[in-house]
């Protein structure tokens, strides 16, 4: 519960022609993950089936395109077989899927290519809208006429009346096609024998000249509506072959379907990756299982397998444990929870494991911060009434209203207002040096119990200096109270006992010797760095304190921010009066509850899990039969 589940090495000896079938079975089995990092044992120096694991990857390679062309994938999981496919046979489905795949692919190129004939059209339907208040042949700006010279293209807007001006010198005519971002689309007419004049001024005005399509070889109207009847037929076939395609597909459903879970039989030897390894007619296979699955796993090899199986198994040693997959087993209502911190890290297999932690003092803060009875009633009921957008956080959701229910009966607060019910305890504002020191006293405890935390982490990997003389071990704890009860001594009475007073300078003396002694690097180099570093640890022990304090402060402006609503809703008449307080409840609620969201992740985070939790461990990968192995 309070650490990952206790692993087992596992190792698999079998024969090779029974490594098919094992990969089947472990993936079913669901509890074996294989070792990730490469072994490179001299005695077993191959890696068996490598023409079967081309095959399927190929295989699979090409039911991903057909699936992929054809917007499906079976659902639900299909029924995988109980034996898994042999090397012919998935050699046999490999070739009914590439031919398949020839079939489709010429599909999608002719789908393409009428999607690019599409698009074409409407280009030139887009184009000639240009064109369309033109009473003229167009494909006379196409040809060369003998005695008439007509160019048609773009220049600047504001060249136009100079370039107007200037060829009606020599004896041509400037029609206006359309404008467009700037650019004036123009028609130059005027005699041929003239053309090599008119060059120059164009190349003046900074005209470049446009080329009209083929298709505009007549009256804009009959061009439009050749381009309509050549989009109608390109759709009527590009319909005729989408459903020609669905049909098909519709037929093969059942085959596409028998395909994926004769690959699902086959991925379970596909997913062994570096932990396989053989030689001659013998491989094994090395993993890790959870040590309560051990015995389930050699009944499922033993009984799956038709060949002999070895299966050793062993508590993971000293230098495997950083190796070591972590598995967290919780509650269903916890799991949103385990993804919060996994946005982290995983937890080391020999660390604490945190959701726990993380979720009470999650809540608790969040209640702390937004006490109020109604608004946490709503928090409450919104996964209840929103169940599908808010299906996956409800757990947290309906804690969190709990949680604020809970301390908005402390607090009095219902809503803001604070004379419908009696407080349990103080309303915020009646006392909030109080409300300070229960938050700064919170804050005490849970840096506390995170240097618990890390020197119990250290002192589980084995690491008995770090966990006693570190900053964040042993000493860095005895410092941090020192310095609290030195400022308690001073404050209350005026001065420091000396046993109190020498508790953080011995604690401080340890850290310092520590770092000397872990730094190698010249005297000087070294001295500077011990240096800063505690005076780091100093200022940490005040800051990371101090930034509790939020907790009170977020309590405080949860009122703070009821009474501006009723100040301003006490200006209105009824009806406004009650519109400002339901609006600015809702404000309240949305608003200032995504910040205090934001608020507690920053503090369990960084002062949290920044000093007991690395989160660089390895996440338990199990071998599993499923189509996202076969789509990934």
């Amino acid at each position: 519960m309070f650490r990952p589940v206790p692993m087992h090495h596992v190792r698999i000896a079998l024969l090779q022609d029974d490594l098919t079938q094992a990969g089947l079975l472990l993936a079913r089995f669901g509890w074996f993950a294989p070792r990730q990092e490469s072994n490179n044992d001299e005695r077993l120096p191959d890696q068996p089936g490598e023409a079967y694991r081309a095959t399927f990857l190929s295989a699979q390679s090409y039911l991903q395109k057909i699936t992929g062309f054809l917007g499906q994938r079976p659902q639900p999981d299909p029924d995988v077989p109980d034996q898994a496919p042999l090397l012919q046979t998935l050699r046999e489905l490999e070739q009914g899927l590439r031919d398949t795949w020839q079939e489709y692919s010429a599909c999608a190129e002719s789908s393409r290519h009428y999607a690019e004939q599409l698009r074409e059209v409407q280009h030139l339907k887009d184009l000639l809208d240009s064109y369309r208040h033109l009473d003229m042949d167009l494909g006379m700006l196409r040809r060369k006429l003998r005695f008439l010279h007509l160019q048609t293209g773009t220049i600047p807007q504001e060249n136009r009346n100079r370039l107007r001006q200037a060829i009606s010198m020599i004896g041509y005519s400037l029609t206006e096609v359309s404008r467009r971002e700037g650019k004036l689309h123009i028609i130059i007419a005027g005699l041929e024998e003239r053309a090599n004049k008119l060059q120059t001024v164009l190349k003046a005005a900074d005209f470049h000249p446009l080329e009209l399509p083929e298709a505009f070889a007549d009256h804009p109207d009959k061009v439009a509506r050749q381009l309509r009847k050549r989009e109608q037929r390109i759709l009527q076939e590009q319909q005729q072959l989408q459903r020609d395609i669905a049909q098909r597909a519709a037929k093969e459903s059942n085959r596409l379907a028998q395909a994926a879970a004769m690959l699902m039989a086959a991925s379970g030897f596909i997913q062994f990756g570096n932990a396989l390894q053989g030689r001659g007619g013998l491989a094994r296979i090395d993993g890790w299982t959870p040590e309560h699955r051990v015995e389930e796993l050699k009944k499922a090899l033993r009984h799956g397998l038709s060949g002999p199986v070895v299966i050793e198994h062993r508590p993971p040693r000293k230098e495997e444990k950083p190796r070591v997959p972590s598995a967290m087993e919780h509650p269903s209502w916890l799991q949103p929870f385990t993804r919060l911190v996994k946005n982290f890290g995983t937890p080391r297999y020999t660390e604490i494991d945190p959701t726990w932690f993380f979720a009470l003092s999650f809540l608790a803060m969040f209640g702390m911060m937004f006490g109020d009875l109604g608004h946490g009633a709503l928090i409450f009921l919104a996964p209840l009434v929103l169940r599908k957008p808010l299906a996956s956080f409800a757990p947290i959701l309906m804690g969190a209203g709990l949680s604020s229910m809970l301390f908005g009966l402390l607090y009095g607060s219902v809503f803001g207002y604070e004379h419908l019910i009696p407080a349990l305890w103080i309303p915020p504002l009646s006392d909030p040096v109080l409300m300070l020191q229960v938050a700064f006293l919170w804050g005490v405890g849970f840096i506390s119990l995170t240097s618990l935390l890390t020197i119990r982490n250290r002192l589980a990997e084995g690491n008995v200096a770090a966990a006693l003389l570190d900053s964040q071990g042993m000493a860095g704890l005895g410092l941090y109270l020192g310095l609290l009860a030195t400022g308690f001594f001073w404050l209350r009475q005026g001065g420091v006992p000396d046993a109190v007073a020498a508790v953080p300078a011995v604690a401080l003396a340890l850290i310092l010797i520590y770092k000397w002694r872990s730094h190698q690097a010249a005297a000087g180099e070294r001295l500077l760095v011990v240096l800063i570093e505690g005076f780091e640890t100093l200022m940490n022990s005040i800051s990371n304190t101090l930034s509790f304090l939020r907790v009170a402060a977020f309590g405080l402006n949860h009122v703070a921010l009821a009474i501006a609503v009723f100040a301003l809703a006490n200006m209105m008449d009824s009806a406004g009066h009650w519109i400002t307080v339901v609006l600015g409840n809702l404000f309240i609620l949305l608003l200032e509850g995504a910040i205090v969201v934001i608020q507690v992740l920053r503090l369990e985070y960084y002062e949290g899990f920044s000093r007991f939790f690395r989160g660089d461990g390895r996440t338990f990968r199990p071998m599993r039969l499923s189509l996202d192995n076969l789509y990934e």
